[in-house]
């Protein structure tokens, strides 16, 4: 395995790649899966519905979400930041670049869901998780995500959250 040209060898990219998926599941219950897409330099955020949305609620979502995070990146300076959004099969999809995401837009999305689709919302229990370990995988997002950038994504990965743990594949 060779470095690329910060010295990084794959393996530790794919163990940060690992971490980040890790780290946003475990602090945002809400989402159902994580995937991180090497082709696309970004992350599938995949939130679970116990039922189809409706047309107006979704296009209401839709225009809450764009116009949010497009003054979102405007605000931080994001000139260039790939979003989508769209529902299929029981689950809401958001796509986010790498080169862009933040924890703080993270936190901003899952709030947009949550306002929205409340009633539909899947989102796992978690039973006793400790304070400490949250609030240290909340601060190492951001630092996962710009050393991604950097290093970029090398191959894809998949985080599901299934009976309050996380799995990374």
């Amino acid at each position: 395995m060779g470095e690329n040209k910060t010295g990084v060898t794959p393996s530790e990219a794919s163990m940060d790649g690992i971490q980040l998926v890790a780290s946003i599941l475990m602090c945002f219950p809400e989402m159902a899966k994580v995937t991180l897409d090497s082709e696309d330099s970004g992350v599938w955020l995949d939130f679970t519905l116990k039922d189809v949305p409706t047309e107006e609620r979704m296009k209401k979502a839709d225009k809450v979400i764009t116009d949010s995070m497009r003054l979102y990146h405007e605000l931080e300076g994001f000139s260039r930041a790939r979003l989508a959004f769209f529902y299929a099969k029981g689950v809401l999809r958001i796509f986010r670049d790498i080169d862009s995401l933040t924890r703080a837009e993270l936190d901003i999305l899952v709030s947009i869901i949550r306002d929205h689709f409340s009633d539909l919302l899947l989102a796992d229990t978690v039973n006793n998780i400790d304070e400490d370990v949250l609030f240290n995988q909340s601060e190492m997002i951001d630092h996962r995500i710009r050393f991604l950038r950097t290093n970029h994504i090398h191959e894809n990965m998949v985080g599901i959250r299934e009976e309050g743990r996380v799995m990374v594949y």
